[in-house]
Order: structure tokens, then sequence, then C-alpha cells
């Protein structure tokens, strides 16, 4: 489980540097990333996406731990995560369809990042709804589907990093920006679907989704 844990956390770190950079860069108008003006006209939902995304992607790995799965942590910690990551997902639909494009973005991958961000939050929601009705594995599948998605930064690092390399600058357009972008979060999402599956026919074991009463 450890390994397990870590894997997830080395996905995140990527994003969560580069995300924690911009926020400190945000509080002190030292900017050095790429594409600050965007960040420094609108701070607050910047801020706010940021902190909201990185939450549910690095300490929501610990809410997959059986442990702490049945004890107030799981409890309080998800309700936490639960509200970040719902504003999360809304404040990066603002950023997405409100900011100024960057370079080679398109009202295509901005229509499949808001497709993105009302998924994350009908799968927090309807997580939510299913713990409230005892439903703990349908509850377990709905948190797993969105924070699938929430790590999708993470594997867009391998998808669509390369892009900023500067042997690819002559071939980029706008096309590869949007497929290379999705298929972080496509990857994911089939990940989480396939590690659902196997575990519905018993041949992963319950570790990511242990079943019963998470208190």
């Amino acid at each position: 489980m450890k390994t397990k844990i870590a894997g997830l956390l080395l996905l995140s770190a990527v994003p969560m540097l580069a995300g924690l950079s911009r926020v400190l860069s945000l509080s002190t108008g030292a900017f050095t990333l790429d594409g600050h003006e965007r960040f420094a006209a609108d701070p607050w939902m910047a801020a706010l996406h940021i902190i909201g995304a990185t939450a549910f992607a690095t300490v929501g790995a610990f809410q997959f731990v059986p442990s702490l799965r049945r004890g107030a942590w799981h409890r309080i910690v998800g309700r936490v995560l639960g509200v970040l990551g719902i504003a999360a997902a809304l404040a990066g639909t603002w950023m997405a369809l409100r900011w100024a494009p960057k370079e080679f973005d398109s009202p295509a991958l901005n229509a499949i990042r808001t497709v993105v961000a009302i998924a994350m939050v009908t799968f927090i929601v309807l997580g939510v709804i299913a713990a409230r009705r005892r439903q703990f594995e349908a509850h377990g599948a709905w948190m797993l589907r969105a924070y699938a998605l929430f790590l999708g930064a993470g594997t867009q690092f391998f998808t669509a990093g390369f892009t900023a390399l500067p042997f690819m600058r002559p071939y980029m357009t706008e096309a590869l920006a949007t497929v290379s972008m999705a298929a972080g979060w496509v990857i994911n999402a089939l990940a989480a679907e396939w590690i659902l599956r196997r575990s519905k026919f018993g041949s992963l074991t319950r570790v990511l989704l242990p079943s019963g009463n998470p208190r």
C-alpha cells in the first residue's frame, strides 16, 4: 500500500510543485513561470484552483489507505476535500472560459476542460450521496473516478510535457495541444475503470476500495 500511495504522490508532484510556485509568485509578485500575466490578472481564482486541486490530488491519496478509512480522518478530511475539489473544478472552468487563451489553446480544448470539470463535480457529488446512503463501495468508486481526473495533470506531464521541448516548437498546433492534454484525462479515466472492473471480479485485492463501513 505504501508503494501505491508513493506512486500517486509522485504522479502529482510535478503539478503540485508548479502550482505552489504559481501561488508563491502570486503572493510575492516575483513571476517566474510562463503565462504569469493571466494568473496575475485573476489571482484569487487561480489560487483557489491550484490549492483545491493540489489538496485533492495529494491529501486525497491517503483516503485510499484502509486503516485511515475506519476512523474520523476519512470523514472529516473527505468533507474538506470534497468542498475543495468542487471549488477547484469550478475555478478551473472559469479560468478556461474567461481567461485570455494562451498559445495553442483552442475552443475544443476548453470544451474538454469544461466537460472534465463537470465530471469531477458530478463524481464528487455522487460519491457524497452514496456515502450518505451508506453505499460505501459506490462511494469509493465515484471518488476514485474523481481522483483519477484530478490526477490528470500528473499524467499530462508525460502526454503533453514533450510539446514544451524546443525541438517540438515547429510542429506545435492547436490539434496536438488538444490531443496531448486530453490524453492525460482519458488515460486516467480508463485506469480508474480498469481498477473498478478488476475489483468487481475479485482479481484485485481490496486495497484501493475496501468494502464495508469506513468508520
